[in-house]
């Protein structure tokens, strides 16, 4: 059984693939040129976009630096929330 909070993090980690999902269509490239632009397998970006693979934070940063994006902290309840 999953607890609320495994559940809260699975939900989170969702809502953030779909944003990157977004960004990636918005800046059209396609998983194929970002893969080779970081340097991993265009099947590994397949199956992170598809919730079944996590990727490692760096690969998320650079994946972010490539569509122009960059990961920050933010204080929940904050007015960027």
């Amino acid at each position: 059984m999953i607890s609320e909070n495994e559940a809260k993090i699975k939900d989170e980690e969702f809502e953030l693939i779909c944003k990157y999902i977004q960004l990636r269509y918005k800046s059209n490239i396609s998983q194929r040129e970002l893969a080779k632009r970081i340097g991993i397998a265009q099947s590994t970006v397949a199956r992170m976009e598809k919730n079944m693979h996590s990727m490692s934070l760096g690969n998320f940063i650079k994946i972010l630096s490539v569509l122009g994006y960059k990961l920050d902290i933010i204080e929940k309840g904050s007015d960027y929330e």
